[in-house]
């Protein structure tokens, strides 16, 4: 791909940083909007990635911002909202974010656009504030007449600098018993690397145009199976009890007021539902096993007990 741009939002988080490396291998320009420039400081030394600080929230700087783009590339998304009328709110980061990028490509003829969503996004029967704002997104990307988009839908993305098995850590190397609210949700955690590949794979691929692409990794576990793994990983015995559902809300309530917020009530709705793919859901190939050791606890892979318990759980 030559003498081409793409434009990312939310490019310097967790994905995106990942997202950008690939990008630079491909396109001439790779440009990343963001409100705080300095927290993409490792992705200035690729000469063809360009931070360009703005409010992508302002219709008018973002219509700027794409001009000039051949791809949009919507990675926006938070767990936790900061109020109902904030930028940094569920509705405000999602969906009206969302109407603001996919009317600014519109108007600027920009046709390809790749949009992250969730896994189990739905604007009417989400079970959480997160997920009907993630549907109603989607619902807007869907409606537009003029753009070839690829919705993408992921389970829980693990990786290196992950909010999921690096918090889970992170907790339990303070608690000696952990008490675990939801223990039997399911999801199924796909590598990083593996959504980046798909992404990549899907940008001129016209057949992914229109398309919704669900990514889920090899298996699925609950709640409470991943939680162990990253105790035996990390090298802590911890016991780790699963709560009842109203002990569960309780923690939920609690742990709101806790700074960074590990676990609100909109997370605990989300967990009732599965976040785990169908029968016709094409995995992607990377383990939990081949990437998490590597940066929580043992480098050398999972303790022998921890694989003898889970060979049980799969018989």
């Amino acid at each position: 791909m030559s003498n081409s741009r793409v434009t990312l939002l939310g490019g310097t988080g967790f994905v995106g940083t990942q997202l950008s490396c690939r990008l630079a291998q491909e396109f001439d320009e790779v440009i990343l909007l963001t409100r705080h420039s300095q927290r993409s400081r490792t992705l200035r030394i690729l000469p063809n990635v360009h931070v360009v600080q703005t409010d992508v929230h302002d219709v008018e700087k973002l219509t700027q911002a794409l001009k000039g783009s051949d791809v949009v590339i919507n990675l926006v998304g938070i767990l936790n909202s900061a109020g109902s009328k904030s930028t940094n709110s569920f509705d405000g980061a999602h969906a009206e974010l969302t109407k603001k990028v996919v009317g600014a490509c519109e108007k600027l003829g920009i046709s390809r656009y790749l949009h992250m969503s969730a896994l189990n996004a739905d604007a009417q029967n989400g079970s959480s504030e997160y997920l009907r704002s993630k549907g109603v997104a989607q619902n807007t990307v869907k409606a537009s007449k003029s753009l070839n988009w690829t919705l993408f839908q992921p389970s829980v993305i693990f990786g290196e600098q992950d909010a999921f098995f690096n918090r889970f850590a992170g907790l339990l190397t303070s608690l000696p018993v952990f008490p675990l609210a939801c223990p039997d949700a399911k999801m199924a955690p796909v590598y990083v690397g593996d959504v980046v590949e798909a992404m990549m794979s899907s940008i001129n691929d016209a057949s992914s145009f229109g398309k919704s692409v669900v990514l889920c990794g090899p298996k699925d576990y609950t709640l409470q199976e991943l939680v162990e793994y990253t105790a035996d990983i990390a090298g802590l015995k911890r016991k780790v009890i699963g709560l009842p559902d109203g002990l569960a809300k309780l923690q939920a309530r609690i742990m709101e007021f806790i700074p960074g917020k590990p676990f609100s009530r909109d997370n605990y709705l989300s967990l009732q539902t599965d976040a785990i793919g169908d029968a016709d859901t094409q995995r992607q190939p990377t383990s939990i096993d081949a990437v998490v050791p590597t940066y929580i606890g043992n480098s050398k892979g999972v303790p022998a007990r921890h694989q003898s318990r889970r060979e049980l759980a799969r018989r």
